[in-house]
């Protein structure tokens, strides 16, 4: 069922070093990468917005096709399920997907495979691991493989938002026995790291008419998860500052460019990389690089200045935390943030991190760091969320039997249990951990652009998952 502006894609025939299984399980991930599954306005039994229903439908289709228990659960979440059995195996997926970004080499919803690679949004965040797994359990069905536990197939709709699907699932639906997430990093995860949503926002009352720069309009970034790849702002420009953005962007990573408009008003451009917000090291921040811009610039004194001052100063292009007080560090991980969206106009201001904080740490550290941060300035908090961070030991039951599947199905007898600092669904039930999908070394393109999975390791996870199946349900 792909979005009615496009056509589905020929898939290629099969290859004589493919088997027919994965001819389909190709097929199929093809077509559902078709699907723009990104967050809209809810509609009539779509509430996160029709592209994520309609992947959704999509998928339960295939389950049904390949002769499973298949349920729409209004449309917050599905499953597909076979077997009997009192007690129950979760598999825990996602199928809506952060905004595509831009600079593509390979469109995002086309599903072209080259080289060996099937790229689109979601091939491996999450809709990869999400077929791997489907197409587990039909290799398993096909050879009358009889588990003592029922296994299901959760697919939710809101994972990239803040799992709202997972939360009206749980209330509505069985909870499973035991479980594990393929939306993560193979060997095993055994801990994730604690994730704050922090909106910080402001109100502009004051403003002195000082024959400064004049700040009409910032805005940047798609998603509080994603490293911003773009960001702009709109001025009334007072003194020259043309030669000011050239010499900054020759500096930075980030490339700001300087267009002027009608009368005295000049358009400043960033263009940065996009990566997960687990990993903002690993992208060129866009929103931090404009705003440490502006703060170099000669702009209007008032509380929109104070506003944009702080965040230049407090954050800026600092991914630790460092300046607002909160860097930290345990034995697993240390504290990263990414500043994800920023919004600002001349009455108002808003900017939202996305913070991942060490397993060992508690919430209201942060807390109190950031009240103390903001106190006294025009920024107050406005929204804070958080997830506390999961934890397994090592020598737990869990984490052993998959970790033993792992090492059987590639051979590597040396790889230990890690913790990230991503969060996926294995925090919303009991006894369930992150496994796979994405192999140690392998390129990690998750909310980047020219996202893809290399079809020989979809192949093979699809097999390590068929074994976990069998290892969790003997």
């Amino acid at each position: 069922m792909p979005t009615s502006h496009q056509a589905p894609h020929q898939v290629p025939n099969q290859t004589p070093d493919q088997t027919p299984h994965q001819t389909e399980m190709v097929h199929a991930l093809q077509e559902l990468l078709q699907i723009k599954s990104v967050k809209s306005d809810p509609e009539p039994n779509a509430p996160f917005g029709a592209g994520i229903n309609n992947a959704l439908e999509y998928a339960l289709k295939i389950g049904e096709a390949l002769g499973f228990k298949t349920k729409n659960i209004d449309g917050y979440a599905g499953y597909i399920e076979f077997g009997s059995g009192k007690e129950m195996l979760g598999i825990l997926c996602h199928l809506d997907v952060v905004p595509e970004g831009d600079q593509w080499t390979h469109p995002p919803y086309d599903a072209v495979i080259s080289d060996g690679k099937l790229y689109g949004r979601g091939a491996y965040d999450d809709k990869g691991p999400a077929i791997a797994s489907l197409f587990a359990m039909k290799a398993l069905k096909d050879a009358g493989y009889q588990p003592n536990k029922r296994v299901r197939l959760i697919l939710g709709t809101d994972e990239e938002s803040g799992s709202h699907c997972m939360a009206y699932y749980l209330k509505h639906e069985e909870v499973p026995s035991v479980g594990f997430s393929p939306d993560a990093d193979f060997p095993v995860i055994h801990g994730e790291m604690g994730i704050l949503g922090v909106t910080l926002t402001s109100d502009f009352t004051d403003r002195l008419p000082d024959g400064g720069i004049r700040v009409l309009r910032v805005t940047g970034g798609k998603a509080p998860n994603m490293v911003p790849d773009y960001a702009e702002a709109l001025l009334e420009e007072t003194t020259p500052i043309e030669d000011i953005v050239r010499a900054f962007s020759a500096s930075r990573d980030a490339t700001v460019t300087y267009e002027r408009e009608e009368g005295n008003r000049v358009r400043l451009r960033a263009y940065g990389k996009s990566a997960h917000g687990s990993t903002p090291s690993q992208g060129i921040n866009a929103i931090a690089h404009l705003i440490s811009l502006l703060d170099l610039i000669d702009i209007e004194i008032g509380d929109q200045s104070g506003f944009i001052r702080f965040i230049a100063n407090k954050i800026g292009t600092e991914t630790d935390g460092r300046s607002l007080g909160i860097a930290s560090e345990d034995a697993f991980n240390a504290l990263v943030l990414n500043m994800g969206l920023i919004d600002i106009d001349e009455q108002h201001g808003s900017v939202t991190l996305n913070i991942r904080y060490p397993i060992t740490e508690k919430e209201k550290k942060f807390k109190t760091a950031i009240d103390s941060a903001v106190r006294g300035t025009v920024l107050h908090i406005d929204q804070w969320r958080n997830a506390p961070p999961l934890f397994f030991k090592t020598d737990h039951p869990l984490i052993k039997t998959l970790m033993r599947v792992y090492a059987e199905k590639t051979g590597d007898t040396t790889a230990k249990p890690i913790t990230i600092g991503g969060g996926t669904y294995a925090r919303a039930i009991p006894n369930a951990v992150a496994f796979g999908a994405l192999f140690p070394g392998a390129e990690d393109t998750m909310h980047q652009k020219d996202e893809y999975i290399a079809l020989d390791d979809l192949f093979k996870i699809s097999e390590i998952y068929e074994a976990a199946i069998r290892a969790l349900t003997e």
